[in-house]
């Protein structure tokens, strides 16, 4: 409204405490499209980031291009895959169970089945964390 009566976009930025390139931005919007808002967006990103949970950015900026027609930058797709709390994640790396890995956690658990909670209170869980008794290690992860 005061830039239709003839104020400068810097006035205009300095009183709402922004940028003049974000009212200059928004002034040109309104230009083009009659309206400072975003579109409504369709959510394709989003629907198609959780269908595929492993996919890249760079994945997902292939896809939207090919099928939308959308060119954003990876950058941009990972901001808006933060904002809807889909953050990238590396899987954790483990050491598959052998056979005999099986047979032997099957045996301890059936060794320990009747266990009581008397039994259990000796036990010391350190949650595969170092320990030092005397200045000695007990157990090394």
């Amino acid at each position: 409204m005061y830039l239709r009566v003839g104020g400068r976009q810097s006035d205009v930025a300095r009183e709402l405490g922004v940028s003049q390139s974000v009212i200059s931005r928004l002034a040109s919007r309104h230009r083009t499209t009659g309206r400072v808002r975003d579109r409504p967006r369709s959510g394709y990103l989003r629907t198609y980031a959780l269908r595929h949970r492993y996919a890249t950015a760079t994945q997902l900026q292939a896809q939207l291009r090919d099928v939308r027609g959308t060119r954003v930058s990876r950058q941009t797709i990972r901001n808006r895959l933060h904002r809807f709390g889909l953050n990238a994640r590396r899987p954790v790396q483990v050491t598959p169970l052998t056979p005999r890995h099986r047979s032997e956690r099957l045996q301890w658990a059936q060794d320990h089945v009747t266990w009581t909670m008397q039994h259990w209170s000796t036990v010391l869980s350190t949650d595969e964390c170092r320990l030092h008794h005397h200045h000695l290690p007990l157990h090394q992860r």
